[in-house]
């Protein structure tokens, strides 16, 4: 890159005037634009007024001192880049890193020949043109993160604030000056979000974490991905990336109460049918001979999967809506497992398949929701009864281990192929082998959410004809959960 001299102004700060002289006009020879000053504050006022592109400073002036004048000079934002030459005639290493340390550039001799003068002014401009043009593309970067239309902030190493975009801050209720001194921990926990979930962002979530956020009594609801970036010094920051879902959460809400007026609308009149199903069958409207009690059972076997459809699809609605209420109480899951597999035996004895339990001696305290841990344990056990084959097999297993309770349902069923187990948790959708079953493919992913719901995990470990293994853990009573991925669930 060249340096044109007719578009710099040097400055010469001495308390020499012959060499102000020589240097002013050494270095006019060159076409460079030159200004003088005879004392320290001359030239520190002379510099804030004029904003040459390099100074000349002399270390050894009565009154204001050169390293006094670099220092001042380094404290304000628009002489901060200016390069400065300090002209000493000492050869003092010591003296010479205090004057770097005060803020000098370099230090060039006071017999210094011109030719050597001219290289080094060269040098020192190339890189001021540099620290130019990217103090003006860093300008340039803030005014468009400023103004982006998402809502987004980079932190640095201290979780301090250091870009936001105007979204991000009239999402948060802050005003720009404010944001400066605050930490992103500071602002997500003033507008009420979980400690949990602040940590969580802090490490860095490439997938997106829902969190609700409360300001002014309205809560807005949003995700947040997080992402380690470096900035230009190599300091490490993180990168917040924001979207508002209160739109999306409020319309998913909507639709789970049309759902759920509709399931009610549906299981009603199922309800007086499947009364006057099981009246018929008693008898007590006339004699119903061996094959009206057939059809009159299979209707209302029917009408019992019908129920547990809607039920299902009941449930789904609300979870995706955000409607799990969890009511919660420490209670023993021994017991819990013992009484599902107790209720599921004859349902198992049926199709001649043999049903173990292993549980721990003694009393397993977790705490969650009685009516939902059973269901998730009639989901997993009945599948495993519905996916088996005849004269096969189930081990239930239940684990204390590091806080947390591991419950293990193995069968020696049909098993799944890689394709199925891709698709498991995703709702309405059922493998090949899955489809001579009836159902909706409702039944696991509402495990995993209500599960995850209760802070914990679901692992699925199966081979095509070989069987499946399906795993979930619980934290124990009195230990931390990791938040749920639904901020929306309550948990009482």
């Amino acid at each position: 890159m060249m340096v044109d001299p007719r578009e710099r102004t040097i400055l010469v700060v001495d308390d020499s005037p012959p060499t102000c002289l020589y240097l002013k006009r050494l270095l006019e020879r060159k076409g460079y634009r030159v200004l003088t000053a005879n004392d320290g504050a001359s030239g520190a006022r002379m510099a804030l007024e004029q904003l040459p592109d390099l100074i000349l400073l002399d270390k050894e002036m009565p009154g204001m001192h050169g390293f006094d004048v670099s220092r001042i000079l380094r404290r304000h934002q628009d002489t901060r880049g200016v390069p400065i030459l300090m002209i000493s005639s000492e050869s003092d290493t010591a003296e010479k890193i205090r004057g770097l340390e005060m803020g000098a550039d370099d230090f060039i001799a006071k017999g210094i020949t011109g030719e050597e003068l001219y290289s080094k002014i060269r040098a020192f401009l190339r890189i001021k043109d540099l620290q130019d043009r990217l103090r003006s593309e860093s300008d340039k970067l803030n005014q468009i993160f400023r103004f982006l239309h998402e809502p987004v902030a980079i932190c640095c190493a201290d979780d301090r604030v250091l870009l936001a975009s105007q979204v991000f801050l009239s999402l948060m209720r802050m005003p720009r000056e404010v944001a400066t001194f605050k930490t992103m921990t500071e602002i997500l926990a003033t507008l009420q979000v979980p400690p949990e979930t602040i940590e969580t962002l802090r490490r860095g979530s490439r997938e997106d974490t829902r969190l609700s956020i409360t300001a002014d009594n309205e809560t807005t609801y949003l995700t947040c991905r997080t992402a380690p970036i470096r900035l230009d010094n190599d300091e490490n920051a993180v990168a917040y990336i924001f979207r508002d879902i209160t739109k999306e959460v409020e319309t998913e809400r909507m639709k789970a109460d049309f759902h759920s007026m509709i399931a009610h609308d549906l299981r009603s009149p199922m309800s007086v049918i499947q009364g006057y199903v099981a009246l018929m069958a008693s008898g007590k409207t006339g004699e119903v001979n061996e094959t009206q009690a057939e059809f009159l059972g299979s209707v209302d076997r029917k009408i019992t999967e019908m129920v547990a459809l809607l039920n299902d699809f009941l449930d789904m609605s609300k979870i995706d809506a955000g409607f799990v209420n969890l009511k919660c109480a420490d209670l023993n899951l021994g017991e819990l497992v013992r009484e599902v597999t107790a209720d599921l035996g004859p349902m198992a004895e049926s199709h001649q398949i043999d049903l173990s339990l292993d549980l721990p001696g003694g009393p397993v305290q977790v705490h969650g929701d009685p009516l939902r841990l059973t269901q998730i344990m009639r989901n997993v056990v009945s599948n495993a009864i519905k996916y088996n084959k005849e004269t096969g097999w189930i081990r239930i297993s239940v684990r204390v281990r590091d806080g947390w309770c591991r419950v293990c349902v193995a069968d020696g069923g049909i098993g799944m192929s890689e394709d199925e187990q891709r698709v498991l948790f995703e709702p309405y959708t059922r493998g090949t082998t899955q489809r001579q079953i009836k159902g909706v493919g409702l039944g696991v992913v509402i495990v995993k959410r209500l599960v995850e719901a209760h802070g914990g995990e679901v692992h699925v470990v199966s081979e095509a004809g070989k069987g499946t293994t399906f795993t979930f853990t619980l934290p124990l009573a009195g230990t931390c959960a990791p938040a749920p991925d639904h901020p929306e669930t309550v948990v009482n």
